[in-house]
């Protein structure tokens, strides 16, 4: 429905028209205005609650304004007045209870016809359609610059060891809570080791941090950590949460992205150079457009711009303007999530109802993205797909793509020419052999019959055969019309000792049907081609048939033609039908072989020139109309190109009428003044160290969203990051080597009474592993992980990953063991281990992953195969490296659990196994899938 036209539909004619007629005053008092004030000035007045559809019909200025979908009346022409066609339940359908009486809708047909005469008198405004107090709105906090405050001194207290502690201690002392624990040194270290780098610490390192578990140690280990490859890898997956990353699209067209990969390695390649994040947000919405030094520099602008690409499409959407509006609606509501914490797709339908964004911005916005190019052409009817641009390469690689080309293009044209050649040879083949011959071509087939010319000779262009397959459901049946009479029936057919001895013929004659037998294991008595299978009787009023089958025969089943000679004419064979034949089989050799140097030539090609999954602007770039309601084809007024109005301040940012607008929007983002941007990405930052965001909803930084918990350290993060170069690294450093990160999660009664959300962090919160980690650990554990970057995990899919249909069956995923974030990640058919313990849905954008606790994630642990293989590989590697007993037991804490047992644990543990290796591979699995193993304390 466009628009609510809420109680325009209860608008009707009370009465019936009157033998005399009325003035336009008296036609108005009697038969309009009482139904306005009984049916509509509850939704559509200017003291209604809310507003229907924007549309006032309290006043003739009310409908004359109209609403979201324009005016309600066009005075005399109610055929183009959207009030009639919304009485007539051709739009919207009023009134919702059933449609008026035809009389009725015809007397307001003449109303309007008339003129539609309307004395009241109105404003045709409602104090709730006045807008959005930008003014007003910027008094919300997160709208507000970020104001750096001096971290608090707490007199005689020596707890903090940094200026995050003392701001959490204050607040803590201010609410007189107890002061925390600090967790076990080898605690901290399995939280360390998986928050930076998503694996376990090995056991050499557990080993040494427990001889030395100073903070100059735990410094030195806090910075290995950081300049690992694991800490790129594992953090780059927490912005493809973000970014919801994808190999494939999903929705109703599952196609293959092939080369999504190249993103999710910029972002990994991003987090290993500590890329500045400034710079990383303007590359991800601008990158294509902005200047690059080295085919490096281009390289990476051009994949970055991926993010804009990734969302989930209806590619098969068959109103365009549609599909582009809603991907345009996704790109807005990502950015705005991602970057902003604002949830801008709210108001694409009309302003947002809790935040200060009025529809204008969205659209403001819309045209920026509109004039962005994500759609080119088709994969197949009606069917987008997505621009995928060449990529910088090296000139050698292209001429070898070129030349390869080249090559192949002369290759197929010369097949097509030779091919055309085949089929004029078989159209010009003599058939002269006298009487009536029906050719294999002519003949209805029934089950699989395969072409051929091999062997000679043969009538025609060639033969068919059964390939010796399917007995039984194979049969060919010569049908022609002849003149009454009595006819000698002949076969054709290539006999040799392959093929079948006792192949059935059955011959539909003017008395019936009649049986043959034909050995064709010898050829033909006639011209090495012919057999005869004798005479028969034919009448002219039904077809003359024979058909032969595959039923009981052992052998190739030949099919060439028939012929129907009278009796005493004699058939000869065609005096160039021996040089026609032997010239069809030299170019059917010849097509072989083009078809084979083909298949050589694809097989020795080079690799394909390197592409991306990236954005360009369109050739023509505009702003965006308004559209009302949302619907792309009702449109409004144009807004011109801009940002959100909340956050701007000063004179805005002009965008070049030749561009889109997405590289003033990456500078507007990136601006330092914005109070928004570098809050949300401290804030996700602090959330995946401490458990839960400072601002807990960390995708919503509006109204309802929630207030920070430590608003003044929100803002202190957030000015030091930017200064300190928008260093997610440096961000990282500083906070895990804070006391608070390194608290215990100790429970504590009296400070759970008064805070039991643990606001306020009396406590360390205990975290879930995410999905990949409890996945690579078993990889680590049994020495199996592939450290190897997987590139091209799409290679062998074609156009699309699956069918989307009930039958088409899931796509067959890659064996690996490689790091989790490397798995393919299909739309619709994730990893099931990965799916099982929440794993990012990658059709949304998702900031915070649930931590779901089921049934089905403990079933997985005990009876997977998975984790049953990977229980028996590790103990195989302990057995293997560890031999009494107390030492494999102390292994297998360590490799699954990252600590040494206690003593009742060893005991307990040789009781179970008992130098029983299965016996240790079923306890392995026990503390897999015990809680210590899925939670970090």
């Amino acid at each position: 429905m466009l628009i609510r036209l809420t109680c325009i539909g209860l608008i009707a004619i009370a009465a019936t028209a009157q033998a005399d007629p009325l003035s336009k005053a008296e036609y108005f008092e009697q038969h309009i205005r009482p139904v306005l004030i009984k049916h509509c000035y509850e939704c559509h007045a200017e003291n209604s609650a809310e507003l229907g559809g924007s549309l006032l019909l309290d006043s003739a200025d009310g409908w004359r304004t109209g609403g979201d979908s324009g005016p309600a009346i066009v005075p005399s022409n109610a055929a183009e007045s959207l009030l009639i066609s919304a009485l007539e339940f051709e739009s919207v359908e009023m009134p919702p209870s059933g449609r008026l009486p035809d009389e009725v809708i015809d007397h307001f047909r003449h109303w309007i016809d008339q003129g539609a005469f309307d004395p009241r008198e109105g404003t045709g405004t409602h104090p709730a359609s006045k807008g959005i107090d930008l003014d007003a709105g910027r008094d919300f906090w997160s709208f507000q610059n970020p104001q750096e405050a001096s971290p608090p001194t707490v007199p005689g207290s020596d707890w903090a060891w940094s200026d995050i502690d003392r701001f959490i201690e204050a607040r803590r002392l201010q609410a007189e809570l107890p002061y925390p624990g600090d967790a076990d040194p080898i605690v901290s270290l399995r939280r360390l080791t998986f928050d930076l780098t998503g694996l376990p610490p090995s056991p050499e390192l557990i080993q040494q941090f427990s001889d030395n578990p100073s903070p100059e140690h735990w410094r030195r280990i806090v910075d290995r950590q950081l300049a690992s490859f694991g800490f790129a890898e594992h953090w780059g997956r927490h912005w493809l949460d973000v970014a919801r990353y994808a190999d494939s699209n999903g929705a109703d067209f599952n196609a293959t992205f092939h080369d999504a990969w190249r993103y999710r390695q910029f972002v990994v390649d991003a987090m290993a150079t500590d890329k500045p994040f400034d710079e990383f947000v303007r590359q991800q919405i601008a990158g294509d457009l902005m200047p690059s030094d080295s085919d490096a520099d281009r390289i990476e602008n051009l994949v970055a711009t991926g993010f804009l690409m990734l969302g989930s499409k209806m590619l098969s959407e068959r109103d365009k303007a549609k599909l582009k509006m809603d991907i345009v609606d996704d790109q807005i509501d990502t950015v705005g999530r991602a970057f902003l914490g604002m949830t801008l797709g709210c108001a694409r339908c009309h302003d947002h109802k809790f935040d200060p964004i009025p529809t204008k911005d969205y659209y403001a916005l819309a045209g920026i993205f509109s004039s962005t190019k994500v759609l080119d052409g088709e994969s197949q009817r009606y069917v987008s797909t997505w621009v995928k641009r060449d990529l910088p390469t090296r000139s050698e690689h292209r001429a070898a793509v070129e030349q390869h080309a080249a090559a192949k293009k002369e290759l197929t044209t010369k097949l097509t020419a030779t091919k055309k050649q085949l089929a004029s040879l078989r159209k010009a083949a003599p058939r002269n052999w006298g009487g009536t011959v029906v050719d294999d071509t002519e003949a209805k087939r029934t089950g699989h019959w395969k072409e051929s010319l091999l062997t000679q000779p043969f009538y025609g262009a060639g033969y068919i055969h059964d390939d010796n397959k399917n007995k039984g459901e194979t049969s060919v049946a010569f049908s022609t019309n002849l003149a009454a009479g009595r006819y000698e029936v002949r076969i054709a057919y290539t006999g040799s000792g392959s093929r079948a001895a006792n192949v059935p013929i059955e011959i539909h004659t003017a008395s019936g049907i009649q049986q043959a037998t034909l050995n064709q294991s010898k050829p033909g008595s006639i011209a090495g081609l012919w057999e005869s299978i004798g005479e028969y009787d034919f009448a002219a009023d039904k077809p003359a048939t024979v058909i032969m089958r595959n039923i009981g025969t052992q052998g190739y089943v030949i099919a060439d033609a028939v012929q129907f000679l009278k009796p005493g004419e004699e058939a000869q064979q065609p005096a160039d039908s021996k040089k026609q034949q032997q010239m069809i089989a030299a170019v059917s050799a010849e097509i072989k072989s083009l078809e084979a140097a083909i298949r050589d030539h694809d097989k020795a090609a080079p690799p394909p020139l390197p592409r991306a999954m990236a954005v360009v602007d369109e050739k023509q770039v505009e702003d965006a109309c308004l559209c009302i309601r949302g619907e792309p084809h009702n449109k409004g007024p144009v807004v011109p190109r801009g940002f959100l109005q909340v956050v701007s301040s000063g004179s805005s940012i002009a965008i070049p009428e030749d561009q889109s607008g997405r590289l003033q929007l990456a500078d507007w983002i990136t601006d330092p003044d914005n109070p928004l941007t570098a809050r949300v990405i401290v804030n996700r930052v602090w959330m995946h160290l401490i458990g839960q965001g400072l601002v807990r909803t960390v995708d919503n930084f509006g109204q309802l969203g929630d207030r920070p918990s430590h608003p003044e350290l929100l803002d202190t993060l957030a000015i030091q990051f930017v200064r300190e170069g928008w260093s997610i690294k440096t961000l990282v450093r500083k906070i895990v080597l804070s006391r608070v990160y390194r608290q215990s999660s100790n429970y504590h009664r009296v400070a759970f009474q008064a805070d039991p959300d643990n606001r306020l962090l009396w406590r360390g919160h205990r975290k879930r592993l995410p999905a990949e980690a409890l996945r690579d650990t078993m990889l680590v554990a049994a020495e199996r992980l592939d450290r190897v970057p997987t590139v091209q995990p799409m290679q062998k899919f074609g156009v699309l990953v699956n069918n989307n249909t009930a039958s088409s069956g899931a796509a067959t995923l890659a064996e690996s063991n490689r790091r989790s974030m490397y798995l393919q990640i299909i739309r619709g058919q994730l990893p099931p281990m990965l799916a099982t313990f929440d794993f990012a849905d990658p059709d949304i954008l998702v900031g915070r992953r649930p931590a779901t606790n089921v049934p089905s994630q403990a079933l997985v642990m005990l009876n997977s195969d998975t984790v049953i293989d990977m229980s028996q590989q590790i103990a195989a590697r302990i057995a293997e490296t560890a031999e009494p007993l107390d030492a494999q037991i102390e292994a297998a804490y360590l490799r699954c659990l990252q600590r040494y047992p206690q003593s009742d644990e060893r005991e307990l543990a040789a009781e179970f196994i008992g130098g029983d290796p299965q016996r240790l591979a079923q306890f392995i699995q026990i503390l897999m899938a015990s809680t210590e193993y899925r939670f970090l304390d």
